[in-house]
């Protein structure tokens, strides 16, 4: 397990494995949260401690950040039969995305990769 936390440390996140592949996106939340997202089954995820749910436009994810320094953490779907969710990979140790291609996603608009780097 890989463990990483918002700033305050008030909510804490466990992933299965570090993350081999994230998607940098540009839709209007990720490219005003900064988050990198990370994506895996829910039942790969453990987050502990108090987060408020932000929901928008179709309101099928809820976005999570934490209720005391307000760090975007993760995204889940509201069908939890939905077997995916994102991490906020940032919230990680600094080494957890050596050696991860990070894609640029166009969430704004085609919803396509744009581009490739190796992190960070």
């Amino acid at each position: 397990m890989v463990e990483g936390s918002c700033h305050c440390g008030a909510v804490r996140v466990e992933v299965a494995k570090p993350a081999e592949e994230v998607k940098e996106c540009n839709c209007s939340i990720c490219r005003r949260t900064g988050g990198i997202l990370a994506y895996y089954s829910p039942k790969e995820v453990r987050v502990s401690g108090p987060t408020d749910v932000y929901m928008w436009g179709d309101r099928e994810l809820e976005f999570h950040r934490c209720k005391v320094c307000g760090n975007f953490t993760h995204w889940s779907a509201v069908d939890k039969s939905y077997d995916r969710m994102g991490v906020n990979a940032r919230l990680m140790p600094a080494d957890f995305l050596k050696g991860a291609r990070i894609l640029q996603f166009d969430g704004a608009d085609t919803w396509t990769v744009t581009g490739e780097r190796i992190g960070p």
